[in-house]
């Protein structure tokens, strides 16, 4: 079992908390929000009764030509507590350890801790050659932590080996000669260092590390704690990070989003919810985050990500990829107490959707854009005259030729349009569906009403009026509410004397340029407006 830690009150004010970690903890928090303090302080507080060895932040990492050989008392003295003698112990620590400054001091102690895998290494084969005279048979060699790292080295670094000779530490690419370890890159040294410092630090302790993934590739981020961790069974890792990749990769551990310091050893803090819609990463993006939150359709590369960020700069967009993501997304955060203190609201494409289905959306927070997808937003009348200006063109002559364009292009496939809008009413009347009450006849009563309300020539009608009202009033705003078709922004390219595509990515282009603040204004008619 890991040792339990003790944390100031979640509150701010109160009496201490004890936590008992199944796995390991990570305290997450933003800049300024006291995680070092945080850590300190729980050194400090808990080092009298229990082992805890920290490692900060502030960590040079220069690996000396050659270690110094001491013997293991020595060496884990001047490791643990920045001295050998009789004050090696918790309460002079602050000041040979830490330079007094436990908070920003820097800590160079890299040659401490190749003191001490030398020296358990030693003491491993003293202990070996003693038990094997006395029993004068073979007898299994124990891993020494060098052993292991060797071992762990191979593994996450297949392409690299490492070597620990006469005190020195010696590296070399495959392929290629050896070489001393000082001449190792950020990573290779802080991976030693980080591994050495766990395997060095006594069974049943507390290890805390700051900004663990500090020179950390992302690829062998994980992967190096995940054996770390393996390696460490019986010790609890307290990571302290901003890194939401690096605190979203330590599954099955204890997150705590550290709210703010307010002085006076007081910290505000509360757990990571667990929400079942919501991944754990996205989850955890969005606790740390101090703006209220917009769900949107798409990927973080997508139109409606890009858009949306420029649009609303006081939110913090997060893309969900389909509007059903988006839609439970945003019901989970208003439905967690935890959570109250952010708004989360939703915006998807209006994509068939009725009115009766929009307004019932927005009592929940969900919000749907005035063009039926958000790839049509790039053909509303204000961009197509920006653009046309930008390329030298008539733009009321292009305004026209692109609307009649349109307007062609959705003649073609009325009866397609009109299918899958009527469609979508009945999808959404079907899901209406509910018992009259809990019998039988409960039962069937609900389903006939909502039979009974489906009359399909009626909702074909409706939609085929709808549809021919804005081709007759030839109104660019009304089929662009009403026309599904992605494509629509390629195809009208050739008008502005541009290749397929590149219509768009001008728009994106201008976007950076002296035009965004127009680009931003024609687009916000078009975006809802959240109070």
């Amino acid at each position: 079992m890991k040792p339990s830690v003790v944390l100031p009150n979640r509150t701010g004010a109160g009496d201490n908390e004890e936590l008992q970690c199944e796995n390991n903890l990570v305290l997450i928090g933003a800049n300024g929000s006291g995680k070092t303090r945080l850590g300190s302080w729980i050194e400090e507080t808990l080092q009298k009764n229990i082992d805890v060895h920290r490692i900060s932040a502030q960590r040079a990492l220069n690996i000396p030509e050659f270690a110094a050989l001491m013997n293991l008392e020595q060496a884990e003295r001047n490791l643990f507590y920045g001295r050998e003698d009789q004050y090696a112990i918790p309460e002079y620590k602050r000041s040979s350890r830490w330079g007094s400054n436990p908070i920003t001091h820097l800590l160079t102690d890299y040659d401490k801790l190749l003191s001490t895998l030398f020296a358990r290494t030693a003491n491993r084969d003293r202990q070996y050659t003693k038990e094997a005279k006395e029993k004068e048979i073979y007898v299994p060699v124990v891993d020494a932590p060098t052993d292991i790292i060797i071992r762990l080295w191979k593994d996450i670094m297949p392409q690299r080996e490492i070597y620990f000779e006469d005190g020195k530490v010696m590296a070399n690419k495959e392929g290629q000669d050896k070489y001393h370890g000082k001449e190792m890159s950020d990573g290779e040294r802080v991976t030693l260092y980080l591994i050495g410092q766990c395997l060095c630090a006594h069974d049943n302790s507390i290890i805390i590390i700051d900004e663990p993934e500090v020179h950390l590739h992302k690829s062998l981020m994980a992967r190096l704690w995940n054996k770390i961790e393996e390696l460490c069974p019986n010790k609890l890792l307290v990571y302290i990070t901003h890194d939401l990749d690096f605190a979203s990769s330590r599954k099955g551990s204890l997150k705590l989003w550290i709210k703010s310091y307010n002085g006076e050893k007081s910290w505000e803090w509360n757990e990571i919810p667990s929400l079942n819609e919501i991944p754990e990463n996205i989850t955890i993006e969005i606790v740390g985050n101090r703006k209220n939150i917009i769900f949107s359709e798409g990927e973080k590369s997508s139109y409606d990500n890009i858009l949306y960020q420029e649009v609303y700069p006081e939110y913090h967009i997060i893309p969900r990829g389909s509007c059903e993501k988006v839609i439970e997304s945003t019901k989970a955060i208003s439905e967690t107490p935890m959570l109250h203190h952010l708004k989360a609201y939703g915006i998807i494409d209006s994509d068939y959707r009725t009115e009766e289905e929009i307004q019932k959306l927005k009592e929940s927070g969900i919000l749907t854009i005035n063009v039926a997808e958000i790839e049509n937003l790039f053909c509303i009348e204000p961009l197509l005259r920006l653009v046309a200006i930008n390329q030298n063109l008539d733009s009321d002559k292009t305004v026209k030729d692109v609307t009649d364009f349109i307007i062609k292009c959705l003649e073609d496939e009325i009866d397609v349009q009109i299918a899958n809008r009527a469609e979508r009413e009945i999808q959404y009347k079907l899901k209406t569906y509910s018992k009259d009450s809990d019998t039988e006849k409960g039962l069937k009563d609900g389903l006939d009403k909502v039979i009974a309300s489906l009359d399909t020539s009626k909702i074909y009608s409706a939609n085929k009026a709808i549809y021919q009202q804005a081709i007759s009033e030839r109104s660019l705003e009304k089929i662009l509410l009403l026309y599904n078709r992605k494509n629509l922004p390629k195809r009208i390219a050739a008008y502005f004397g541009l290749k397929e595509g590149e219509y768009i990515n001008l728009i994106l282009r201008l976007l950076k340029g002296d035009k965004k603040k127009e680009i931003i204004g024609a687009i916000k008619l078009f975006t809802p407006t959240i109070n």
